[in-house]
């Protein structure tokens, strides 16, 4: 039965999302903040319009802020900032689900 992950149309996001899936089962909790945040970077580089307008308030704040967070950098450009090293189970899990969903609701 496909994944969520299924889902995900570019190949390398998909493969990202794998890994952050088999980061989460094995325990890797900052792996999957790491590479869930990549890909959620990646996605607002892919699609500018997420960072114009009212629509950049929704994108920055909306990320999960449980130890990382992402920001513009003084060029506009999104980043992941650490608040600290070490996560847990659920926060890993919410930054992974943030990042699957919105990867597929924006087509990606």
């Amino acid at each position: 039965m496909p994944t969520k992950v299924d889902k995900i149309q570019d190949d390398g996001l998909r493969a990202t999302m794998a890994d952050a899936q088999d980061a989460l089962r094995t325990g890797d909790y900052k792996k999957v903040v790491e590479l869930t945040g990549d890909a959620y970077i990646e996605l607002l580089r892919r699609k500018p319009e997420m960072l114009q307008g009212p629509q950049q308030f929704m994108s920055i704040m909306f990320f999960p802020r449980l130890g990382a967070h992402v920001q513009l950098n003084s060029a506009g450009e999104p980043e992941l900032i650490w608040d600290r090293e070490k996560f847990i189970f659920s926060e890993a899990v919410m930054y992974y689900e943030f990042a699957v969903d919105n990867l597929i609701k924006h087509g990606i």
